[in-house]
């Protein structure tokens, strides 16, 4: 920060007061131009992408209108053959007959690849072109729905016909929409079903017929799916997700961005919904454009903006460089003035500068301060006597504020120690010893270095302070917490936690040490005679002993398996240590 400062005050300093003003105007109109040109180019955006969103979804529903139309007007063509009287008599007999007329009704309609009758049993009685005649279709799903209904079956590839339709090896293979309708006689009984297989390439027709209406600038697709998301015209390799296929079947239109291609594409999907008896097939259309060609006149607004705001900078930098120059020439005048003074005996003062009013004023400061400072020059010797008077006195007084700080100091030590020491045994307190342990705590987790919690409570100190009384009672726990501070090492620390209990920190103590240590000072303690009020007053102690572990979160949960330990102590007879299992049996397992 203090580097940045000083560039930043270093170049400011080396710049004139009429190039900063320059520079500030020209970078407050970029900042505004800046601006300008972000807010732009987030509604030029959001426009473009609502109108993109409505175009694809026409485009979308106008390409699944136009299939559904067409699907619809093939479905009622072969119903409306299955269901002429005239032709009642001649699915029987005469193959001929209806293989003629199949075959003029294929001519008009290049798009039926194949027509064919098939009788009740499944076999093609008459067929265009004599295709299939004679070979059994009966395991066809069209044959089998169509012998009791109007049957559409989706896009699939052609099982029989393909190699007889075929023109040359290399031809893709072909596809088919399949519609079938049972056929009856006069005496309405079935008398075969009429197939239809047309050829998938009328739908890639239709999506060129669509597409030609957009502006080619525009790069819209279509792809068409069928119902279980896979592609009917599209990337055969993908398939679009089931959520959006649900999404469109349950409204009129789903917006998605598409990224999995090279460029990222805003996308509506519409689904087919059928028309008149035909009920559709679920199919999906989607229509597709690239993001970059929807908000491309967004940003070339934007760019347009950027360079008519990088003129009017440009302009505005200029007018400001030339009204400075105005503004900062009295100022200059001033300067050039005040550096005469002291070059030349006889300038002593400088004129005064107009063009505006802080330059009126600063010219007339400048002029009252020298004739201050032509007055200051005449001060006698008597002045430079009271003003070492007057160190003298300053020096005095920093002596005395330096001898009230150090009081403050010891004053301030001695609160530290009553706010960390515990008043009757001047032992450390809680809040003081916790550091210590903590830091203990984290040399054994930084560098394995162990440490252990002894917990002391002197038994049945309440009988004590009814028996004797509770000044009896306090030199008891006096002397106890003298006896432990005085058997701990001068790296160990004794706290009062409260009442009768004692806390010792042991560091670089192992279970064997802790228990000996506690121990040592339990039978030091039991050995104890307190006199008090005329009174001989034995008593013993109970200690929970717990090493540092890996088990333990943190240092509390170490002070607790010591104050557990306690508790069994008290529990098995008083008088004893206990060391903490959990903690023992961790230490030795490792």
């Amino acid at each position: 920060m203090f580097f940045s400062n000083w560039s930043f005050h270093t170049i400011r300093n080396k710049m004139t007061i009429r190039l900063q003003v320059a520079l500030v105007t020209a970078v407050t109109c970029i900042a505004a131009v800046g601006v300008a040109a972000a807010g732009a180019a987030m509604v030029a955006k959001s426009s473009a992408e609502e109108n993109a969103n409505q175009q694809l979804q026409a485009l979308a529903r106008n390409m699944a209108d136009r299939l559904d139309q067409h699907m619809f007007e093939r479905y009622r063509e072969i119903q409306n053959i299955a269901n002429l009287g005239p032709l009642q008599a001649v699915w029987r007999n005469d193959a001929t007959a209806t293989r003629k007329i199949l075959e003029q009704l294929q001519e008009s309609l290049p798009e039926y690849a194949w027509l064919g009758f098939a009788t009740p049993d499944g076999i093609v009685h008459a067929a265009t072109k004599g295709m299939l005649e004679g070979v059994s279709v009966a395991q066809r799903p069209w044959f089998v729905g169509g012998l009791t209904r109007a049957t559409v079956e989706d896009v699939h590839d052609a099982k029989l016909l393909d190699k007889l339709l075929r023109t040359s090896p290399d031809e893709a293979p072909f596809r088919f929409v399949d519609v079938a309708m049972p056929v009856f006689d006069s005496n309405r009984v079935l008398a075969g079903v009429l197939g239809a297989h047309m050829s998938w390439t009328w739908a890639d027709d239709v999506r060129q017929t669509v597409l030609i209406s957009q502006n080619k600038k525009s790069a819209a697709d279509l792809w068409v799916s069928a119902g279980d998301g896979s592609l009917l015209i599209g990337p055969t390799d993908r398939k679009l997700d089931a959520s959006l296929l649900a999404q469109s079947a349950e409204t009129d239109g789903v917006l998605f961005t598409d990224k999995s291609g090279e460029a990222p594409m805003l996308a509506a999907m519409v689904a087919t919904r059928g028309q008149g008896d035909y009920p559709g097939l679920g199919w999906r259309v989607v229509a597709r454009m690239p993001v970059s060609v929807i908000y491309a006149p967004a940003n070339t607004l934007v760019l347009q903006i950027l360079l008519i705001g990088g003129i009017v900078a440009a302009v505005a930098s200029a007018v400001a460089w030339a009204l400075a120059g105005s503004i900062t020439n009295p100022l200059k005048a001033l300067a050039d003035s005040l550096d005469l003074i002291g070059r030349q005996i006889n300038v002593t003062s400088v004129e005064r500068q107009h063009g505006s009013m802080d330059i009126l004023k600063l010219s007339a400061a400048v002029r009252s301060l020298l004739r201050r400072v032509g007055s200051a020059e005449s001060v006698k010797m008597s002045d430079a006597v009271t003003i070492d008077a007057l160190q003298r006195e300053v020096e005095d007084q920093k002596k005395e504020v330096e001898q009230k700080i150090l009081r403050y100091g010891a004053d301030l030590h001695a609160l530290q120690l009553l706010a960390d020491t515990d008043g009757l045994t001047g032992l450390l307190n809680r809040r003081a010893f916790l550091p210590f342990a903590e830091d203990a705590w984290s040399y054994y987790k930084r560098y394995d270095r162990p440490f252990s919690i002894l917990m002391f409570d002197i038994d049945h100190f309440k009988r004590i302070n009814d028996t004797f009384g509770h000044a009896a009672g306090d030199d008891v726990i006096r002397t106890m917490g003298e006896i432990i501070s005085s058997g701990i090492r001068t790296t160990d620390k004794v706290a009062r936690f409260g009442g009768e209990e004692f806390v010792v920190l042991l560091r670089e103590t192992d279970e064997t040490a802790a228990l000996m240590m506690a121990n040592r000072l339990r039978e030091q303690i039991a050995r104890t005679v307190v006199t008090a009020a005329g009174h001989r007053i034995s008593f013993t102690t109970s200690v929970g002993c717990a090493l540092g572990s890996s088990s333990a979160r943190d240092l509390e949960d170490v002070i607790h398996l010591a104050d557990t330990a306690l508790y069994a102590a008290k529990t098995g007879g008083r008088n004893r240590v206990v060391m903490d299992g959990a903690t023992a049996e961790g230490r030795r397992a490792a």
